[in-house]
């Protein structure tokens, strides 16, 4: 009888044993929920417009062929996803119209690109262009408008 004792007595239970992984988890999971519910369908947006990788690079290889965004913002640093999740994205007109805004970095300054384009068919058909700088004196730089 005194073993069986001892060995429920020096038996930890199961939240004790766990607890260490099971707060961090429970931390992660509530942020996400959090994060999904605050901004509606987000992955869905930046994903279409990541799937479509065309729209966001012809309108960025314009901005960085620019002579007057060459010498604002210098030589600008490759599109990544990560900019595109920093910028915003709309879509309107039965998803047909899409408004994105992407950060720019260069090595002079950073500033942002502006792209309006409907869908025609398979293809985008671009609208507006444009890069916008703030600093040091907010300033406008149409690459495109229609």
């Amino acid at each position: 009888m005194k073993y069986l004792i001892s060995e429920t007595i020096g038996k930890k239970t199961w939240w004790i044993r766990n607890w260490k992984w099971i707060i961090p988890i429970s931390f992660l999971t509530i942020c996400i929920t959090f994060f999904f519910l605050m901004t509606g369908n987000a992955t869905v947006r930046y994903g279409s417009v990541y799937l479509q990788p065309k729209l966001v690079n012809e309108a960025y290889q314009m901005a960085s062929e620019n002579e007057t965004v060459t010498q604002k913002l210098g030589e600008l640093s490759p599109y990544n996803f990560l900019r595109l999740i920093e910028g915003d994205v709309m879509y309107s007109n039965n998803n047909n119209t899409v408004d994105v805004t992407i950060n720019l970095l260069g090595t002079k300054n950073k500033g942002k690109l502006d792209i309006v384009a409907h869908r025609n068919g398979e293809h985008w058909e671009y609208q507006k262009i444009v890069v916008r700088i703030k600093k040091p004196e907010k300033e406008t730089i149409p690459i495109l408008e229609k």
